[in-house]
């Protein structure tokens, strides 16, 4: 006999319930008993309780009961709230080499929780490049050094991140062994354990998992206490996951991030169990005190995941969890009339407070519970308080369009569909919502988030890099290996199932990819083993930790009124770059990168971190480079594989680059721009032009106003003669000793090939600086208003964003292009295919409508075309922009993945791109090698106004 306990603890109430997993399909939903009661200071003793009163009122027997499923919040409670009581002092060992210092650790966290975690960071020698060669060899003098200071400050948690670790995690390792044997008693996180690729995010979940593990030690530890030695259970004690599946409790000892967002999947897998939609698509709204959380439940029964990465706290991590919208609506939200006479329901809420300060409770403050409790006499909670009819209405429609509105943003199409409707607050939900075929709201539906920990799943990862001759042997070797891997966790073999597996090829380096593989599976609930001795000895959580919240008060780009928010341009028509401008530009640059360029991201940490140091950031309109210079303004741009850069945080190689040039030429740079704007390099420039650096204003145009793959792929190239060269001299350096320049060639073409058969011997990614040119080129030859243009294209986004106009996107985002595109799609990404074909990403991506359709958009880094059912129906130069449907941003074509909802955009290019056959030529789709394909023009071209012209003084053509 087989019977699971499902724990939910809450910040406020601590959910139990007991099932009998073989009788899941009776009407009880083999549901034998289930308690709600107030989470205590001490959450052991709420467990103990819940537990005790569950064995109480099913009359079943300890030795019955096969495991326990917790699910807990107090994780990532601890870092939203910013908790100095829960949250450790973290020392962070980067092995870098010359690179990463540009965007040093904690650069995006909110101040107060890097107040209370930054301890130490320290730029050690190591790291790997792609090929699994040292970028540096560890140093032990320089190693030792720290570990001193980190003794001295009485550190105790340390975070090892290394430049790719995932792919060869020996530096890791050694270092971890090192510090022990120092710091006996340290814990130590090793980045490689925590996630894949992506330096930023995973050295993020690196330093929380590190600063939350001492508190994670207690509460799983007295989960333990309370579940082995109170209640004398023997049976094991897992954790829910983020995905919904779970985790024994050792294990999550060492990875308690992995555990952050598992209340919210817990509701909805519970949900999708007792609402019988497993197999269908539907909305869930889990109500609580406070809010309601939104989610979509796809077919498997497990929530829609959200993009690669996730943000916690106001921390970016590359975890997908699950997609969900809050809004302040729960059944303690605050309940008031406005000055017009309208209803006003949160997102002020009593909380936990509920029994002392709600009116049915002998409170004194209107709630949203009070006023459900009025309209429904059969709600049977404290006493009922008489309310006019007319504000009860008009609390229920406001109630009403609140979740109408947010069931309508989650949707993925019109159609009508599902809403199941759980949580303690839940009975606030009215029974008919526009847009759902109905509303359910199950049995048991108080006790949902317990319910889905019971009956959590098992899963496996495998996420590697290896370089291989036969990708396909080591897929399925990787498969079996994370089918023993659910086995040894305790999965039915016959229900392992191999939901996602990928293998992405690394762009510049010859046979060499990043493979995941994922299962899910059934828990062998009759074969579980148990050995109490096994396990290591348990620590008692004597004293229930005290809060201590840190939170600081700053501006959040989330705050701003981007609708009326005007940037600054001085006197001297020179547009003075804020943070906000930054947040801006690095949507635009990522929309016009057309799935290539690199993600903006990393540069635009860079780019705040020179703000926050004090450096100033300066952008000119091309009217007013004669003021500045006539025959010295440099182009620069980073090449290589995006996936490299995302990992290899830059270095010193644009300055060393630079330095190259002067020394070539006899000419210092006297202005500078990059050369494409799409994607990072459309920001990266700050990286070089800020006032510690070059000091020198950045030209408000490009060479390409877009990304494309190829380096000749560039106006200047397409306005030279046949036989002629503009990319003579041509500087390239990795920030790491080498430096090259191309002094001179008759043919722009070669230089590509030389140029991409150097990457791949110098580390994959490079800083390029191109010839100098004068101002007559960049007033004739280049593509003006390319910041002005990202600017406008980031505004419109954060604009939709913030009056809830998600669903307008594509049209809001038209309308800030003068309406110069077109809305070509909307759906689902079905499929990715990809190939390496001379260092260039080659690959196409399959969408599909909720009518079926079908458009497929074949990429050489960026997109290239778009068909139809088979139809072309817009090609390069025109922008081809993939987007994410529920954020407004971009999505490169590394990132594309099955599941993303998505839109996709068409642009006109400028009008420099088509005008000639030599541009179309090199643009078009003959310079990817599609000669049958015909350019037809999306829209006709309009060029962007200038934001120093709209909000600056007018141009005057002398002095400056």
């Amino acid at each position: 006999m087989a019977i699971l306990i499902g724990v939910d603890v809450g910040g406020t109430n601590t959910d139990s319930v007991l099932v009998d997993p073989h009788k899941v399909s009776e009407a009880n939903k083999g549901i034998l008993a289930w308690n709600k009661l107030v989470t205590t200071k001490d959450v052991s003793e709420g467990i103990e309780s819940g537990i005790t009163r569950l064995l109480k009122d099913s009359n079943v027997k300890k030795e019955h009961i096969t495991s326990v499923t917790i699910g807990t919040t107090h994780f990532i409670n601890a870092v939203i709230e910013q908790d100095a009581a829960r949250l450790a002092k973290v020392a962070v060992l980067r092995l870098c080499g010359p690179y990463t210092e540009i965007i040093p650790p904690f650069i995006d966290f909110p101040p107060g929780l890097k107040s209370i975690m930054n301890g130490h960071v320290a730029y050690l020698q190591g790291g790997f490049h792609v090929d699994g060669n040292e970028i540096r060899s560890i140093d032990q003098d320089q190693l030792l050094k720290n570990i001193e200071i980190i003794k001295s400050k009485n550190i105790k948690t340390v975070a090892i991140t290394g430049i790719f670790s995932s792919l060869k995690p020996d530096q890791e390792l050694f270092v971890k062994d090192f510090i022990l044997k120092h710091i006996p008693d340290a814990r130590v996180v090793m980045s490689h354990q925590v996630s894949g690729v992506g330096y930023i995010e995973r050295e993020n979940a690196t330093i929380l998992n590190a600063s939350i593990m001492p508190f994670a030690e207690k509460i799983i530890m007295s989960f333990i206490n309370a579940v082995e030695n109170k209640l004398g259970l023997k049976c094991p004690v897992f954790l829910t996951q983020n995905d919904g599946t779970v985790l024994s409790a050792y294990e999550s000892l060492k990875l308690p991030i992995r555990t952050f967002s598992s209340g919210t999947t817990n509701s909805m897998r519970g949900a999708s169990f007792l609402g019988n939609v497993i197999g269908k698509t539907a909305i869930v709204i889990d109500v609580g005190g406070t809010t309601a959380d939104v989610g979509l439940l796809l077919p498997s029964g497990f929530p829609r995941q959200s993009s690669s990465y996730c943000v916690v706290g106001g921390v970016r991590m590359n975890f997908s969890m699950p997609h969900v919208e809050s809004i302040g609506l729960g059944g303690g939200s605050l309940v008031r009339e406005g000055n017009d006479g309208e209803i006003l329901v949160g997102p002020e809420s009593v909380g936990a407070e509920i029994l002392e300060r709600s009116l049915i409770f002998g409170g004194n403050e209107c709630t949203a519970s009070d006023v459900a409790v009025a309209a429904d006499s059969s709600l049977q909670m404290g006493t009922r308080v008489d309310m006019p009819e007319e504000f009860i209405k008009k609390f229920q429609a406001r109630v009403k369009v609140m979740l109408e509105n947010v069931v309508d943003r989650m949707k993925t199409n019109p159609e009508e569909i599902p809403v199941l409707a759980v949580g303690g607050g839940s009975f606030i939900v009215p029974p008919n919502l526009q847009g759902a075929s109905q509303v359910i709201r199950p049995e048991f539906y108080s006790v949902a988030n317990a319910i889905g920990a019971a009956l959590g799943k098992i899963s496996s990862e495998v996420n590697c890099i290896k370089k291989t001759t036969d990708k396909d042997a080591v897929l399925e070797e990787l498969k079996k290996e994370a089918i023993q891997k659910a086995l040894e966790k305790g999965a039915i073999e016959s229900t392992i199932e191999i939901v996602f597996f990928s293998c992405e090829p690394v762009p510049y380096v010859d046979g060499t990819y990043i493979f995941f593989v994922k299962t899910i599976a059934d828990v062998d609930y009759d074969n579980i083993k148990f050995d109490a001795e096994d396990h290591p000895p348990i620590t008692i959580l004597e004293n229930p930790v005290t809060k201590d919240s840190k939170v600081q008060d700053y501006v959040k780009l989330d705050d701003i009124d981007y609708e009326n928010y005007k940037p600054f341009i001085n006197e001297k028509r020179q547009w003075i770059i804020s943070e906000v401008d930054l947040e801006l530009l690095r949507i635009g640059t990522y929309i016009l990168g057309c799935g290539g360029g690199g993600n903006p991201y990393p540069y635009f940490l860079c780019a705040r971190n020179l703000l926050n140091q004090g450096d100033e950031l300066v952008v000119i309109d091309v009217k007013d480079v004669p003021k500045y210079s006539t025959d010295s303004i440099g182009s620069y741009c980073s090449a290589g594989s995006p996936t490299v850069s995302n990992e290899q945080l830059k270095g010193p190689g644009l300055l060393e680059a630079s330095a190259m040039m002067t020394k070539f030429t006899g000419r210092k740079p006297e202005l500078v721009f990059p050369i494409e704007i799409g994607g990072g390099n459309g920001i990266g420039i700050f990286r070089v032009s800020a006032t510690s650096k070059l000091n020198l204003p950045v030209v408000d145009c490009d060479l390409m106003g877009r990304a494309y793959p190829a380096h000749f792929q560039t106006i200047p190239v397409a306005y030279t003669k046949p036989n002629e060269s503009y990319y003579s001299p041509t500087v390239m350096s990795n920030g790491n000793g080498n430096t090259l320049i191309l002094s001179q060639s008759k043919d722009d073409f070669l230089i590509e090939k030389v140029l991409r058969a150097s990457l791949a011997e110098i580390g994959c990614t490079v800083d390029v600086m191109n010839p100098l040119m004068t101002a007559e080129e960049v007033a004739t030859r280049t593509i003006h208003g390319s910041l002005s243009l990202s600017w406008r294209i980031g505004r419109a986004v954060r604009i939709a964003r913030q009056k809830s106009q998600v669903y307008k996107m594509p049209e809001i985002i038209l309308e800030s292009v003068n309406n110069t595109g077109k809305l070509l799609f909307k759906g689902k990404i079905i499929g990715v295919e990809r190939k390496l074909f001379k260092g260039h990403s080659w690959g196409e991506v399959t969408i599909e409508s909720s009518d079926k359709k079908h458009m497929k958009i074949p990429f050489k880094n960026e997109n290239i075309y778009a068909s139809i059912d088979g139809d072309v129906v817009c090609s390069v130069p025109d922008l081809i922009s993939v987007v994410d449907a529920d954020l407004g941003e971009a999505v490169g074509t590394q990132d594309y993945r099955y599941g993303l909802m998505v839109f996709v955009l068409a642009i006109a290019p400028s009008s420099k791109w088509t005008e000639t056959e030599r541009a179309l030529s090199i643009g078009g789709p003959k310079g990817f090698g599609l000669q049958e394909l015909e350019y037809k023009p999306i829209s006709e071209y309009s060029a962007p106004v200038s934001v120093i012209d709209q909000y600056g003084p007018e141009f005057a053509p002398t002095g400056v």
